[in-house]
């Protein structure tokens, strides 16, 4: 049975995604067209819970994914890395290089968001689990050379 995302484009997908215009009974079926166009990603499903500095956290980690290039230079990688860990680092700078390494497959920047999620910035606790969880998926996708949106749980 056609869905009414079959026709939509990447771009219209992703508005769709980011606009919430779905209920849940339509989430499989947005999935399955997203997949379908070779999109791959996480598609966090928020507790009901939470509000607050954690949703405004939530948001602006979301709205931060129009902040990183397309295609990430190498170096910005390692950079990235290394500002996580640095103390004199900026929230913002730590903001960028979450977001930045969250799109990168790679087990070793896998394991430093990993290593960063168990002791983050307290600023930064929810935008450390959703980038950990956001590689996680690239990843997977990567190893399994599929496209995958993954459902999962941010809870608060």
């Amino acid at each position: 049975m056609p869905s009414r995302f079959d026709n939509l484009s990447e771009e219209g997908l992703i508005g769709v995604l980011n606009s919430g215009d779905f209920d849940k009974e339509e989430l499989d079926d947005l999935k399955k067209a997203m997949e379908r166009k070779g999109l791959r990603g996480t598609i966090m499903a928020v507790n009901n819970n939470a509000e607050g500095a954690e949703m405004l956290a939530i948001k602006e980690y979301i709205d931060y994914h129009q902040k990183i290039p397309k295609l990430i230079p190498k170096n910005s990688i390692e950079q990235s890395k290394e500002i996580l860990f640095s103390p004199l680092a900026s929230l913002e700078a730590k903001k960028i290089a979450l977001v930045t390494l969250a799109h990168i497959a790679q087990p070793d920047v896998y394991d430093k968001l990993k290593e960063y999620n168990q002791n983050p910035d307290p600023d930064l606790k929810v935008w450390s689990e959703m980038a950990r969880q956001e590689c996680k998926s690239f990843l997977r996708a990567n190893l399994l050379e599929e496209n995958i949106i993954e459902v999962t749980s941010l809870n608060g």
